[in-house]
């Protein structure tokens, strides 16, 4: 017995460092490909490009960890922005930066909302259901403003995208780093955090022990819903304007991101730190391939086949915890 709890320390060990390690390799590479890689400019890029997409992890990994997914967050990150920039330019409360915050904040928090109601009370498989959702937002961020673009020159939300604190650490990632610890406080210190490994653990052990899982769950896709929303901010911000395709690769970084970074797609496990980590290394190979000039559809083939090794790599930790506990 008390060798298999050895190994079983060991697998989850080498889990937690495998996405340290991979980030310090790939740190020592792009140096090696570009010396001016570790300057300050080229840092502050590196943090300003990983702050949206480690906001969407984030959210995605709350997802990950009751065994579910979420597919509508990179279509819905550009409906939040098409309504965002309609509320800002076309209604009532048009030059309000107030009202886009909130409209950036209510729109995601209520396509979570949706998105948990069809999986705990509908009953839907998560992956069906968002994949509906991916589907109905994207026909929206077309719908809503006519599909055009919304240009934000000038605007004062230009700051959370743009914005640089004592003209070096750029504001975006502040931002990161408070729904990091936000994050870190929900999953550690509430309710919400103990019940969302439970459900992740042991779906029906949850609800013999009493948790109110349809209510918990809910709550698991409302806040996944609210980081898109404030993922959907940084972007908009950082780029100046709204407009449909605004999502990018948003999805798919997110999903690699909670993988690279230790969360199990079984359900049960994930940390806020790994998935940060996880998001930098995203972002780092994004730009180690644009570096060795691949072209970007080769990116994403590049980019598909980490998410492949990362699922890989858990279910193999976890065969062997299996074989640990019942040897």
């Amino acid at each position: 017995m008390n060798a298999a709890l050895t190994k079983k320390k060991r697998g989850v060990n080498l889990q937690q460092v495998m996405p340290v390690v991979i980030l310090a390799v790939l740190l020592l590479v792009l140096s090696l490909l570009n010396r001016d890689f570790l300057s300050p400019q080229t840092l502050i890029n590196l943090l300003q490009q990983v702050s949206a997409v480690g906001v969407v992890s984030i959210g995605a990994m709350f997802v990950i960890i009751t065994g579910g997914i979420d597919f509508s967050a990179g279509y819905g990150l550009a409906m939040i922005g098409m309504a965002a920039g309609v509320v800002y330019t076309q209604s009532p409360f048009a030059g309000s930066v107030v009202a886009m915050v909130v409209t950036f904040i209510g729109a995601g928090a209520l396509l979570g909302l949706v998105n948990g109601l069809l999986v705990a009370k509908v009953k839907i498989m998560p992956f069906i259901a968002t994949l509906a959702m991916m589907s109905l937002t994207q026909g929206m961020s077309l719908m809503i403003g006519g599909g055009t673009m919304i240009m934000l020159s000038d605007s004062p939300i230009l700051v959370a995208g743009q914005g640089k604190l004592g003209g070096v650490l750029p504001v975006s990632f502040l931002i990161l780093l408070a729904v990091c610890m936000l994050a870190a406080l929900l999953l550690h210190r509430t309710k919400l955090g103990v019940y969302t490994y439970a459900m992740g653990g042991n779906e029906d052990a949850a609800r013999y022990a009493g948790i109110r899982v349809d209510r918990y769950k809910i709550m698991v896709y409302v806040v996944a819903g609210v980081c898109t929303g404030i993922a959907s901010m940084l972007t908009v911000s950082r780029i100046a304007m709204v407009t449909p395709s605004i999502y990018g690769t948003t999805l798919t970084d997110a999903i690699a991101a909670t993988c690279i970074g230790g969360s199990s797609m079984s359900g049960g496990r994930g940390t806020v730190s790994g998935t940060l980590v996880g998001a930098i290394i995203i972002v780092l190979i994004s730009t180690a391939l644009t570096y060795l000039k691949i072209p970007a559809e080769m990116q994403d083939v590049f980019k598909g086949a980490v998410i492949l090794l990362a699922v890989a790599f858990d279910a193999l930790m976890n065969r062997k915890k299996v074989r640990s506990v019942t040897a």
